[in-house]
């Protein structure tokens, strides 16, 4: 398994650490391209995230590598069709 943090760097995204209080909702968030498609959830609208950027709470940046793996699994399952709910649960 590649290494998610890695693997987020390989695709162009960049991680921002945020204060907790900003995203403390959501815990991390996206805005990004994945395979020429436009992958975001609402809320990052909401919270203003930059193309490109997975936000996540300074609060939880020892579990980098678990929360990068996870949204970066959200984002394929986005990008095959699956809305937000589903691709949490895949």
């Amino acid at each position: 398994m590649i290494d998610p943090v890695i693997e987020a760097i390989k695709l162009g995204y960049k991680v921002e650490y945020v204060p907790h209080e900003v995203i403390k909702d959501y815990n991390a968030c996206y805005n990004v391209i994945y395979k020429g498609k436009h992958i975001k959830p609402p809320t990052a609208d909401k919270l203003g995230i930059p193309l490109n950027e997975i936000w996540i709470s300074e609060k939880w940046k020892k579990y980098e590598k678990y929360i990068l793996y996870c949204e970066l699994a959200e984002i394929k399952f986005r990008a095959q069709g699956y809305n937000v709910e589903e691709a949490h649960i895949l």
